[in-house]
Order: C-alpha cells, then structure tokens, then sequence
C-alpha cells in the first residue's frame, strides 16, 4: 500500500515495532531505515516473558516519537485496533486535531470479538470506541466487514476500500512444473491452500470434505506454517481422515514458490470461519486460479457475482459437494480462472485502490480544522 502511494505522489512512511511473535526483528531501532524499497521507522518492542501476557507489548519509543511529530504528517493511517501503537496513535491524533483513518483488520468482525471476549469488551467500551467514531473514516475492505462491525459501532464514518496487489509474472508451464516438483499425479486435480494455518482458517473442515470425495479425486496442497503443535494435529488428522497419501504439507511459500503454487493448482479453497477479506484468494485469482470460498470469506461476495469460483456454507457436506463438482472439468475451471484474472486486473491493481485512498485522504484533510 505504502510503495502504491509513493509511486502516486504521496510521502507515505510507516512507523511500527520490531515485533516478530516470540522474537524481535534484527532491524535499526528509532532510525527511518528503508525496507523493500519503503521507509519504515521501528521501535523497541517491550513484552513480559510469559506467554499468556505477550499481547500485553507495547512500545514507548514510538508514543515518545509520535507525541513530538505527528504534526509532521497530514494523516495518520493506523492499521488495527485494541494493541499500544494504534491506539496510542489514534489518541494523539485525536488530541492534536491530526486527521487519521483507521482500518481494523476484521477485529469488529463477531467472529473475532468472541476470541478474548471479556477483554476486548472492555477495552472498546472504554478505550477503542471513542478513537474509532473520531477517525476520518474507517476503512473496511469489503461490505461484508462493514456490516458486521456497524452492528457493533453505529456511528462512525464508514468507506469500503479493499486491499489491492501487483499482477504477477505468468509462471509458464506451471502445472506441469508442480506436479513434477511435488511428484503428484498428472491427471488428478490439485486443490491448494495457501494461508497461515490457525484453526480459525477451517482446515479441519476442508480435509474431512476432501475425504467424502467419492475415489479420492483430488490432491490437496497445504501450504503455510503455524504453531508445532497445530501443524502436528494436521498432519495426524489427515492420516486418521485416510487422505494422507493426497495431501501434501509444504510449509511456509514465497517470492517464485509461491508463484508456482498459486499458478499450477487447479482450484484454491478457503474455508475460513472468519476473514475481513482474503488477500491469499484476491493472490489466486490474479493468478488466473478459480477460488472456493465459505461464506465468511468477505471476498466470497465478489466471487459469486462475478463467478469467478465456487462459495459454500462452512458445512463438510456442502463443501464436499461443490468441490467435487468443480473438480469434474479442468477445462472450465481454466475457463473461470481467466476471467478471474482479467477481473482483479481491472478493479484489484494497488493503481486502482490508491486513487480511491488518495481521495478519501483529501476530503478528510481539507476538512479538517486548521492546526
């Protein structure tokens, strides 16, 4: 987002911590270092060493920084909620009269509310809530999103701005490739899932909807990493569900990976109890892959008018049936997975996305009272 801007003419940095879940990152701290060709100022992450309290990290360098050149910028774009940096944020935003926009990461989404439900409640009635109806707007990237929270919060300022991405380098002969690099069977289709792997991405589901597929017709590749001990779990339950034998554990993929997997897979799935968007989904279909998505896919919405895949119900039933059928001819999947492509060419391109930002960025600072 931040490189988009920059390339549309708009001095975008990014201020953030070292944070690396149980680790730090290895980068300067308190300098503007650059990062795949984008500023980025970072903090010292402070944290207690017990891991139930983790979450409870914050970062006083960057209140100290911020409370002393927040006048430096015209907007703040903070990126979720209930964490020290957004908040802290959001309050000296509010307290200099600096605009700012908030996007919460599908963190108002029911699903999400229910995770830590005692302490979120809490912390929005006596913190969030307030930075949230004094932002600008509050950007949501799909409808979907936006109707859950506003059940939540009804009086804020709301804009449905998705994420966008760059189209990638057509990777030629990718199917082929794959199924030489993984050895997998040439005439069997290949389902892929690509997402970090947290009980909250519905795998359990998906691989007791593969194993109700009559003969086995299909290959799944599960791509991603997570916690040991859940990735374990995966690994035995794909063995007790008897489709082990086709079901092919990669790990975590990126950069020409990545590419190979998103292009060479006949479909992608996705059945996730909650997303606020599906960024890995928006990545297949550029990829010119058909999606299979659960309904709590917010990008789900998308794929159903513009049938560019299949949407089902969070049901092992539901799913089994519409990935057998989609998997019954290769040839329309392929015909499918095109017009996905040209479809997130022309409305999913961060080219696109960042001209809606940029106006939404310019009535909000021309409105705003003159500091």
């Amino acid at each position: 987002m931040v490189s988009a801007l920059r390339r549309a003419g708009i001095n975008a940095e990014i201020a953030t911590t070292n944070d690396d879940g149980p680790r730090k990152l290895g980068v300067n701290i308190n300098a503007l270092t650059e990062y795949q060709g984008v500023p980025v100022r970072y903090f010292n992450r402070i944290s207690f060493p017990i891991t139930a309290l983790r979450e409870y990290s914050y970062a006083p360098g960057f209140g100290h920084w911020l409370k002393h050149h927040i006048h430096d910028y015209d907007i703040i774009h903070v990126h979720a909620i209930f964490s020290y940096c957004s908040t802290r944020a959001m309050q000296l935003a509010r307290k200099n009269r600096v605009p700012y926009v908030v996007r919460p990461i599908g963190q108002l989404e029911r699903w999400s509310l229910q995770q830590s439900k005692g302490r979120k409640q809490w912390y929005l009635d006596w913190i969030e809530r307030k930075n949230i109806t004094n932002a600008g707007f509050v950007q949501f990237t799909a409808a979907a999103e936006m109707q859950q929270a506003q059940e939540v919060i009804h009086a804020m300022k709301s804009e449905v701005i998705p994420l966008g991405l760059e189209m990638p380098m057509e990777v030629r002969g990718a199917r082929e490739k794959l199924v030489a690099r993984l050895k997998l069977k040439r005439e069997c289709p290949i389902v892929l899932f690509l997402s970090r792997l947290h009980r909250k991405k519905g795998l359990e589901i998906l691989f007791e909807s593969v194993a109700k597929i009559p003969d086995l017709n299909v290959q799944l590749i599960v791509a991603g990493d997570g916690e040991p001990d859940y990735v374990q779990h995966l690994k035995n339950l794909s063995t007790s569900l008897k489709i082990n034998n086709n079901c092919h554990f990669v790990g975590f993929a990126k950069g020409a990976e990545k590419a190979l997997l998103l292009q060479g897979a006949d479909l992608f799935a996705l059945t996730s109890f909650s997303e606020n968007f599906g960024i890995a989904a928006l990545e297949a279909l550029a990829a010119g892959t058909p999606t299979l998505l659960s309904t709590e896919v917010a990008l789900s919405r998308t794929v159903a008018e513009h049938d560019v895949g299949y949407v089902t119900e969070l049901d092992v039933d539901d799913i089994a049936r519409t990935l057998a059928h989609a998997v019954t001819d290769l040839e329309a999947l392929q015909e499918m997975g095109n017009a996905a492509r040209d479809y997130v060419e022309q409305h999913f391109q961060w080219s696109h996305v960042v001209q809606q930002l940029i106006r939404n960025y310019t009535a909000i600072r021309d409105s705003s009272p003159v500091r």
